[in-house]
C-alpha cells in the first residue's frame, strides 16, 4: 500500500534529519500510519472489500473447476 510506504520513508528522513522534514512534526510523520489503520480497521469492513476479493477468487476456481470437469466429460 502506498501510504505506509510514504509513512516509512518519511519516519526514516524525519529520524535521519534531512531536507524539510527535520523540522517537521511527528505528527504529520504519524498521519500516513493512521490512515492506513483507519484504511483496514475501518474502511475495508464497511465496504466488506476483502469479502469480495475472496468471494471473487472462490468463483474464479469454481468455474475453473467446472469447465475442467465439462472438458474432460466430452473427451468420454
Amino acid at each position: 500500500m502506498p501510504l505506509l510506504v510514504i509513512g516509512i520513508l518519511m519516519a526514516l528522513l524525519k529520524f535521519a534529519e534531512i531536507g524539510p522534514f527535520a523540522k517537521m512534526s511527528w505528527w504529520w510523520v504519524a498521519l500516513p500510519f493512521v490512515l492506513v489503520v483507519i484504511w483496514w480497521e475501518v474502511i475495508v469492513p464497511i465496504f466488506a472489500l476483502d469479502k469480495k476479493k475472496e468471494h471473487e477468487e472462490f468463483e474464479r476456481e469454481r468455474k475453473k473447476r467446472m469447465d475442467k470437469n465439462r472438458s474432460g466429460r466430452a473427451n468420454m
